[in-house]
């Protein structure tokens, strides 16, 4: 006959086995992984503003838009109203608005699809640059903007027109591409 003295340390080695084996259980339960729609957003988002810095700290880059969203398994976003804004040395150097477009996280291009505004703001007594376009690629990370789409352009008392351009930040150049017409009136 065993002890009941002796009956209790037997009795706490048994629960605390069976506890062990039921935590890890349930530790490495999975629950039942459901596969995600590929044409239905993974996630939607209103009024966005998100803002990348250089390393040293300074603003680089600012995207504003009223609505985004993903797909599962895709690296686009998409965005309605996207405003992008550029900084060189902590100063706008670009503002590109339009109706829609998207960014994809691996490239680091960002595509104006739909009624495009680029904007060089006034710098150094220099005027105000406005460029208009139906479609607008900008590499973010060589800081060019393009389009090969019909473009009216806005320069201070200037204007004219192309088919296509390309926008270099850094230089801060704006090439026409083609069909190039220009009203030039001094400032």
């Amino acid at each position: 006959m065993i002890r009941s003295h002796r009956l209790f340390p037997i009795l706490l080695v048994l629960l605390t086995g069976l506890l062990t084996v039921w935590l890890d259980t349930i530790s490495r339960w999975e629950p039942n992984k459901r596969e995600l729609d590929p044409n239905k957003p993974e996630f939607i988002a209103d009024g966005v503003s998100a803002t990348r810095f250089t390393p040293q700290g300074q603003l680089q880059e600012r995207l504003i838009a009223s609505r985004m969203w993903q797909y599962p398994a895709k690296s686009d976003l998409f965005f309605e109203q996207p405003d992008l804004r550029s900084y060189k040395n902590g100063t706008l150097s670009y503002q590109a608005i339009g109706e829609t477009g998207r960014y994809n996280n691996n490239t680091k291009q960002a595509l104006f699809d739909k009624k495009v505004t680029l904007i060089q703001p006034p710098a150094n007594g220099k005027p105000e640059t406005r460029v208009l376009t139906s479609n607008m690629q900008v590499d973010t990370l060589k800081h060019v903007a393009r389009s090969a789409a019909p473009t009216q352009f806005y320069y201070g008392k200037s204007n004219g027109s192309a088919v296509g351009f390309i926008y270099q930040q850094q230089e801060g150049i704006l090439s026409l591409l083609s069909h190039a017409k220009v009203t030039y009136e001094k400032n």
